[in-house]
């Protein structure tokens, strides 16, 4: 029985180590933030946000493990991103799942302890450029102009999305419409011949689409421009407006 209360004993005394060893570990100790910016205008590029393909992310490896996995830190609306929960440490840094031209890995970059900020300047697959979202009568008007900073490639599709909270997008909107314009000629090698060519796309508020918005309420739009034929592996992604709130 004695011999019972001792094993007993040494294995509370052994859990007890265990449990006082996890307290004690060190918990993440970094916080690292940052945005995505056009390396030509100095603007945060606009992103889908979200948990679909189309919503774009920093990704990390970090070094010291056997096996290496990818962490995944969304990118907000605005093209911000923040993580406070990191460990300091060296990592890879991936940015070429975006709306954006793809950027080479960042090898062996160190996260210090504390904040640490990290801005990528890259060139957007499509500029939206002078947009202007109205409401004229009983319809919401955009209209703005495309600038194209990939160097292959055409635009397939522009839209306007509609949406009850400040995240419309391809993937949540209460209305849009959309545009084909592949048999425009718009391609990525003649920017200086589409530069001045305006686009405008209207919500007809009577419609089917239109009457899914109420009267009285408010809603925010953006404006979408979908690229295609950017290389082979590469999935093309809207790239935004910033968001215009209007009273209907």
């Amino acid at each position: 029985m004695r011999k019972i209360k001792y094993i007993i004993a040494g294995i509370s005394a052994a859990v007890f180590m265990v449990s006082c060893e996890l307290d004690n570990f060190d918990g993440p100790d970094a916080q690292v933030y940052g945005a995505v910016i056009d390396a030509e205008t100095e603007e945060l590029i606009q992103q889908e946000i979200g948990t679909s393909g189309d919503a774009a992310c920093v990704q990390v490896i970090e070094y010291g493990y056997a096996i290496r996995k990818v962490q995944q830190w969304k990118l907000m609306l605005n093209g911000e991103y923040r993580n406070n929960l990191v460990f300091s440490g060296t990592y890879d840094v991936i940015m070429n799942n975006g709306n954006f031209v793809k950027l080479d890995t960042i090898k062996g970059y160190r996260f210090d302890k504390g904040e640490n900020k990290l801005d990528f300047r890259v060139i957007p697959n499509i500029r939206i450029k002078e947009p202007i979202v109205k409401k004229e009568n009983n319809a919401i008007v955009a209209t703005f102009k495309l600038q194209y900073g990939h160097r292959t490639g055409k635009a397939e599709k522009v839209a306007l999305f509609a949406q009850s909270d400040q995240n419309p997008s391809n993937s949540f909107n209460l209305a849009h419409v959309t545009a084909n314009i592949e048999g425009d000629d718009i391609n990525f090698e003649n920017n200086n011949r589409n530069a001045n060519k305006v686009f405008t796309l209207t919500l007809d508020l009577n419609s089917d689409e239109g009457k899914k918005l109420k009267a009285g309420q408010k809603y925010f739009f953006r404006i979408g421009a979908l690229p295609k034929d950017l290389g082979e592996g590469i999935q093309a992604k809207y790239n935004y407006s910033p968001v215009f709130e209007i009273q209907l």
